[in-house]
Parts: structure tokens; sequence; C-alpha cells
């Protein structure tokens, strides 16, 4: 049989021993060669395109809508998966026209795959912001540094107005907006509404070598999101994003590529600080009232945890306008309340070095009856902030546990220093053990090898493996504050505050944050 690789009949004798007789031997070889040649990517062939057509704006204007939406429309990306190669051409292009810095990104390129029902299947997935009809990062900001342009759709962030909080980062499920260390705010895609307002199609449309982007007008209201979204996407219900993917059925059973990554989450230090200095104050002042030392205590505990919030803020010279956030923010109904709260440790610390004057004794009896209510609604609230997150494993029993848990813990230590006594020794030790339960039940799933997955699994596994030396810190050093209440209440003080920033560390390092899908690889925590 002849070979495949056979070469042309031979050239007659008489020819060959011709000096100047020129012939050419080609192989099978040479013509796949000579066929590969003409071969292109798509980077390839998008470079030629440019080079032969000097101007193409007309027909990048085939990737934008002609006019401006109507009535009960917007604009919003539309993602044909069928042509998106994963070669982050999007992401570039936007990193320059807009001049991130080197660790920001407003567009993200990941994947999906089929999960166990179909193995084989992936896809890559290009993000940017959805534009969301009910967008999350606009309600949660407590200075309205967002507005949602009621022509075009556009949510947009107001950089000048933000104070780098990062609740907008917490409150969006789809992980869009990106803190600038350097500027010390919050930033993201706008859909390069200049460009699009002055007929130009945005970086990313522009720049994708198989325009797997582009601009299209949709529908608002309840047909703002697509009924199949993106499967391996967050729950699109939360805030309604208007991004349209197409071009490819997607299993349903799809999920992210990195949704087994287990590296943990910012710490968020200050917010730990925060939140577990202000509640233990609460529990202090509630449980020792009427004990100087104990209210001194208490007012300690409570403006270092005030002071550390500050630490939070990118720009916190412009926090005095959270009360503009009022309506929607939870956050800019903590400050309110914790506000509200901080004169009574103040007053009730200060009375008893003041001399008698008329209604002392009114004051006195007014800030002591106010203290635990208006105390309990300001931790209400900072339980409603993480709730306001949609965040499983901040889901409000769990918080609410966690953080009214830190409020009771102290003010039963607060009265065993205050009244010392077996019964407030039993009462404390019964107020952490049962601050224990439910977080040593949530870590228990992660023994379990055929448990499916979920959130709370996702964040047991995280404390069990990357985060099982502060767990297991935790949990010894709560115990052992129990021990040593029986011998000195003083030595549990330390002890506790260490267990419970430990336990406050945990709750936001091992929080399953929803995201778009990110890459196989394990994703960098913001």
């Amino acid at each position: 049989m002849p070979s495949t690789l056979q070469r042309l009949p031979a050239i007659p004798a008489s020819k060959k021993a011709a000096p100047h007789a020129s012939a050419e031997v080609r192989t099978l070889i040479d013509d796949l060669i000579a066929e590969q040649k003409t071969l292109q990517t798509p980077i390839a062939r998008y470079s030629d395109y440019h080079d032969t057509e000097p101007d193409l704006a007309p027909h990048y204007r085939t990737l934008i809508p002609l006019s401006k939406p109507g009535d009960g429309e917007q604009y919003a990306f539309e993602v044909s998966l069928d042509r998106c190669t994963g070669c982050k051409a999007c992401v570039s292009a936007c990193h320059s026209l807009n001049g991130l810095d080197d660790e920001e990104a407003w567009r993200d390129v990941g994947m999906i795959h089929g999960g166990r029902k179909t193995p084989g299947w992936q896809q890559t997935i290009t993000t940017a912001c959805h534009h969301c009809e009910d967008p999350g990062c606009m309600n949660g900001c407590p200075v309205g540094a967002y507005e949602k342009d009621s022509d075009t759709g556009i949510v947009r962030h107001l950089d000048d107005q933000c104070i780098g909080c990062s609740y907008c980062i917490l409150k969006c499920p789809f992980d869009v907006p990106k803190y600038s260390k350097k500027r010390g705010i919050v930033r993201k895609c706008d859909m390069c509404h200049q460009r699009l307002a002055e007929g130009e199609a945005p970086a990313c449309v522009q720049s994708c070598p198989t325009e797997a982007i582009r601009i299209v007008k949709v529908k608002t209201g309840t047909s703002a999101v697509a009924p199949d979204f993106l499967p391996g996407a967050p729950d699109p219900t939360i805030t309604l994003p208007t991004t349209r993917y197409v071009g490819r059925d997607v299993p349903e059973s799809a999920v992210a590529a990195d949704r087994e990554s287990l590296v943990p989450e910012h710490a968020h230090w200050p917010l730990v600080l925060m939140l577990m200095l202000t509640q233990a104050g609460v529990g202090m002042l509630t449980g020792g009232l009427g004990n100087v030392v104990t209210t001194i205590l208490a007012n300690v505990l409570f403006f270092a945890g005030m002071g550390a919030s500050i630490l939070h803020l990118g720009q916190p010279l412009k926090a005095w306008r959270f009360f503009l956030g009022l309506r929607t923010s939870w956050l800019s109904r903590e400050i309110l309340a914790f506000s509200m709260f901080a004169p009574i440790p103040m007053v009730l610390a200060a009375l008893p070095f003041v001399p008698d004057f008329p209604y002392k004794d009114l004051i006195t009896r007014v800030t002591t009856l106010s203290a635990l209510p208006i105390g309990l609604i300001a931790v209400f609230t900072s339980v409603m902030i993480y709730h306001d997150t949609h965040r499983t494993s901040w889901r409000f029993r769990l918080t609410a546990g966690r953080f009214f848990g830190t409020v009771a813990t102290f003010a039963s230590l607060g009265n065993l220093l205050a009244h010392p006594s077996p019964l407030a020794t039993l009462l404390f030790a019964i107020g952490v053990i049962a601050k224990l339960i439910p977080e040593v039940r949530i870590v228990h799933l992660a023994l379990d090898r055929n448990a499916e997955w979920s959130s709370d699994l996702h964040t047991a596994r995280i404390q069990w493996g990357p985060l099982r030396l502060i767990y297991d810190s935790r949990v010894l050093l709560a115990i052992a504050a129990i021990a040593f209440s029986l011998l000195n209440p003083w030595i549990a003080l330390p002890l506790l505050l260490a267990a419970e920033l430990f336990e406050r560390q945990l709750f936001f390092q091992s929080v399953h944050a929803p995201k778009m899908p990110g890459s196989f690889g394990p994703k960098r925590a913001h």
C-alpha cells in the first residue's frame, strides 16, 4: 500500500542531470505546512482586519444600539458564549482605557464546568458590572455614592462621594465593585458611558477579537433579568442583573470552576475589632450596671471598638454624610444607632464622680433604663448589615446568635466581675458554651465526606482546613475562660476577649462570598 507521504513521480534522469533544470518536489507535509500558514487565530484575523480597514468606527457601531433606550428599557451587556475564547483582551482594554491600578480590574474572565452530570463540559465567562435593575451596591451605600441613570439604566459610582467603607462590595452578589487602596475608595465598571454617549463602543466591546461582547437594549422591570441568567452564578433574583448570556446552552448542573477552592476571605480587621469590642462594651455595661469599675471597663471596650471602625474607611472625613443612606442602608442605620448609644456609657461612668445636682437621679434612672434597649437596637443593626448581604453563612439566625451571644457572654462576665457568686459563674459558663454550640455544629459538617456542596459546608471546610489553628484557638480559649472564671474572673476577661477576637475573624474569613465564576486556581481575596 503506497504511503501517504510518497514523493511525487521521479524526474527522468536526463532532466535531473541538466544543471539548470528546476522542478519542485513537494510532499504532503509541505502542503499541510503551506495550508497552516493561511490559518489564523481570532487575534491574528482581528489584527489583519484593523490593518486593512483604517477607520472601523462604522463597524463598531454595529455592536452597540443605534438609539437610546426607550421607556421600559435600559442598556445591558450581551455575551456570546460560543464566541468567548477567554483571551482576556477585554480585561486588558478595560484596564488600559480606564487607567486602573496594577491590582485593579473591572472586568474578569472565569470559567464554569458541567459539574458531576456533564463533567466534560466547560465554558469561559467574561463578566463585568451587570448594571442591575435593583442594584445592591446602590441600596447599601451609606452616603449615596451610586446612581442609576434614568435614561440608560447604567449604574455609576460617584468617586467624589465615596467614603471607602466597602459595604457595596459585600452587598454585590457578583463581586463587582473593587476597592482602590491608592485612592481609598471603591470603583467599578460604568459601561464606558461617555463613549456610548458619543456613539462609540465600550473598551471591552471594541477590543474583543471575536465580537463576543456587545451592548443591547433590554426590558426593565420584572423582565429585566433573564429567567436562566447563568447556571453556576449567584442567585439573580437578589439584584436583577441585566447581562444576557447567549449563543450556547449551559447545563443546569454547571458550577463555577473555583467553587471548591478553600481560600479564606479578607479578615477586615477593623471590622473584627469594631464588632467584637462594641458588643463586648454593650454587654459589660448592661451586665455590670451600678458598678463603677465595670462601667469604666465597658467604656474602654466600646470606644476602642468605635475607634477601630474608623480605620475601615478609606475617606473617614466624609463619613458625616451617613444620613444620606438612612432610607435603604443598614450601615447608615448602624452609625445612627451607635451614635445614640455612645453617650450612655459616658454618662453612667461620669455620674458617680459628679456632685449632686437637680435631676441627677432622673438622669441616672433614664440612662440606666435606656442602656439595654438602645444597645440591643445598635447590635441588631450590625446583624442586619451582614444578613442583608444575602451571604448564606451570614444569615440572620447565625449572625444574630454570634453577635447577641457576644453581648450575652460579656454581660454575664460583667455581672460576675461586679457581683461574684457561684450562680454568676454558672451563668457565665452557660453563656460561653451556648455560643460555642452552633459554631461547633457548623464545623462538624467538614467531617462528612459525602455531604453535598453548600455554603455551610464551604465554611466548615475552611475552618477545619486553612483556618484550623484559629478555630482550635477560639474553642480552647473559650474553655479556658470558663475554667479560670472559677479561680479569678479577671483572668477570664482577656481570655474571653481573645476567644471572641478569633471567633469574629472566623466570621469574616470563612464566609462563602458569592461571586461570578472564577478560574480553576484559588481566588484572590479582595
